[in-house]
């Protein structure tokens, strides 16, 4: 079943766009921003602390040429409580359930946790993606574990606490390598209800699934599409070392680095991001 709905009150950023409605496998609703038109619909998968609205920018400068669809993740989702806890796999099943309602050619761009997500989709539905590109995937491996697990309960612990803050200054610290000053400089946005009450506990929530998937380098040798690997050369370096793992791993893919870009470059760096995307659509896709 697909459905289409206007959002209920539509900033700048989201204005024009709808919301497509699907059903995931597990009868989950799977629900995305569309704008746009054009002979490809390019699906977009975000990073952590997001629900598909920091993505705006880059879909505003994909949606000339193509559809765009910006999911909403289900683990930062707050009306999802019958399908907790939610994995890696069940938000792969969102996307391919996405890519099945609007059909080919698609185009499946992931970052970080999304990323990953991605990954996961077209190794689950190749039949689905003509190609994709993940921006710094956050693939926890047995050689490059993306942090430590005592780290991950300390910031389950200062969840259940209350201390939504505290939480993610723990996680930007241990595992995303953020300068000690910048984590807990961050811990301010636990002053808006929207990141204390749903961003930050799904952020947690998001890597402990992650840690739960597991290394899946040697599975990832099955994704038959063309992936872009993109990396910002401000991020730290351990993402640019998963990077070098996957590309080893991955049949066929290409390494591109975004000038400057750190680990948010996706929303701070959308037009650059858009313009390696455009030229990889136009040299992957078939229209």
């Amino acid at each position: 079943m697909v459905q289409w709905r206007r959002p209920g009150a539509p900033s700048s950023q989201h204005e024009g766009a709808q919301q497509l409605i699907v059903e995931s496998a597990d009868g989950c609703p799977v629900s995305a921003y569309d704008e746009g038109h054009g002979p490809v619909t390019v699906i977009i998968t975000g990073g952590g602390l997001d629900d598909g609205r920091g993505y705006a920018w880059l879909a505003a400068h994909l949606k000339n040429t193509n559809r765009v669809l910006r999911v909403t993740r289900r683990q930062y989702r707050a009306d999802n409580e019958r399908w907790q806890p939610v994995e890696i796999v069940d938000e792969a099943a969102d996307t391919v359930a996405l890519a099945r309602a609007v059909g080919r050619p698609c185009y499946l761009f992931g970052h970080s946790a999304g990323g990953v997500g991605a990954l996961e989709a077209a190794l689950a539905a190749p039949e689905c993606f003509d190609a994709l590109a993940v921006f710094e995937p956050a693939v926890d491996l047995a050689a490059l574990p993306l942090g430590n697990p005592a780290s991950t309960h300390a910031a389950r612990q200062a969840i259940t606490a209350g201390h939504a803050g505290r939480a993610l200054e723990i996680f930007l610290r241990d595992m995303v390598g953020a300068p000690p000053p910048v984590a807990k400089l961050a811990k301010l946005v636990a002053f808006s209800p929207r990141f204390r009450s749903q961003l930050i506990p799904g952020q947690i929530a998001d890597q402990e699934a992650l840690e739960r998937l597991g290394d899946r380098l040697e599975a990832y040798r099955g994704i038959e599409q063309h992936v872009l690997l993109i990396g910002g050369t401000k991020s730290p370096e351990h993402f640019r070392s998963r990077i070098n793992l996957l590309q080893r791993e991955l049949p066929s893919s290409d390494v591109r680095l975004l000038e400057g870009a750190g680990h948010s470059g996706p929303v701070r760096r959308a037009n650059e991001l858009a313009k390696l995307l455009l030229a990889d659509i136009g040299a992957q896709v078939a229209v």
